[in-house]
């Protein structure tokens, strides 16, 4: 009885620590899975804490640059408020003077229309007294001659030279209006002015100023097109900028890499390109100031 005995108890045991060494493996692979588990997690969240990290400073770039876009297109829009009010004080100072001097140049006119009506009145007073005496009527003559020749200046003075140099402005006027330049439309303005103030009546003045102001408004619409399109043409290559970058961060080799690189460098020299202002060429030589007379406050 002894010997089946024994053997039932050893077989028990060989059994038991076969059982434990089997625990013991797979506790092993647990442990060891859970480690690889635990590594691909941390790998993981390395990458996405990569991808967002790279997200988030190419979201700051893209709206630093917005932010700098905004900024210029402020000043600018600023620089030509504060231009227009300088030119609008400017215009309103040269006004100002030029009424001045047609006020001073009226009443010098009156005056010596003033002076002469005295004169004629006097001698008209030496001709009755001279008529009472007897006169020789030669006198007459000559006397009517120099009244007749007084007026004529007088009318001359007055009425025909004004005129005159009225059509002179409007003449030089038309000519600025026809042009292309903004400066030439100042221009055109300025002598509008002097014609404006040497005859007031006269219709072409209003025609040459619409004229003007069309073209104004026209260059002004222009030139709001252009910064549209090129509001929109910024917007483009921004997205063309975060497609490339994130073509650069799913680049699986060097080919592409290469690729996405070059293409990110060509989009950031297009958007210098494009972001420049509106208008912005390079300056050529100035062109010569001719300020027209009777316009002591020229802008030059």
């Amino acid at each position: 009885m002894s010997g089946p005995q024994k053997n039932g108890v050893n077989g028990a045991m060989a059994e038991q620590k076969e059982s434990s060494v089997l625990f013991s493996l797979k506790e092993l692979m647990n442990i060891e899975e859970n480690r690889i588990r635990e590594e691909e997690d941390a790998k993981k969240r390395r990458a996405e804490d990569e991808v967002r990290a790279k997200e988030t400073a190419e979201r700051s770039a893209r709206e630093a640059e917005e932010a700098r876009l905004r900024d210029e297109e402020e000043r600018r829009r600023q620089d030509e408020l504060r231009r227009r009010m300088e030119e609008a004080q400017i215009e309103a100072a040269k006004s100002a003077e030029i009424e001045k001097r047609r006020l001073e140049e009226q009443h010098r006119l009156q005056m010596e229309a003033l002076s002469k009506q005295q004169a004629h009145e006097k001698e008209i007073h030496v001709i009755q007294s001279q008529k009472r005496k007897g006169i020789h009527p030669a006198i007459f003559a000559v006397i009517g001659i120099v009244l007749v020749a007084a007026l004529g200046f007088v009318i001359y003075t007055v009425a025909i030279v004004p005129k005159t140099q009225a059509k002179e402005a409007i003449a030089k006027a038309q000519k600025f209006a026809a042009e292309s330049d903004e400066t030439s439309w100042d221009e055109a303005d300025k002598q509008l002015a002097i014609a404006k103030d040497k005859d007031p009546t006269n219709p072409e003045i209003k025609t040459i100023s619409d004229k003007v102001s069309d073209k104004r408004a026209k260059a002004d619409a222009e030139k709001k097109a252009k910064e549209d399109e090129r509001d929109a043409a910024l917007k483009k290559l921004q997205q063309d900028l975060k497609d490339a970058n994130d073509a650069l961060s799913n680049a699986k080799d060097e080919a592409s890499i290469a690729a996405a690189k070059a293409k990110i460098a060509e989009t950031n020299k297009k958007i210098t390109a494009v972001a420049a202002p509106v208008g912005a060429t390079p300056k050529g030589p100035a062109k010569p100031c001719v300020c027209p007379p009777g316009v002591p406050l020229c802008n030059c």
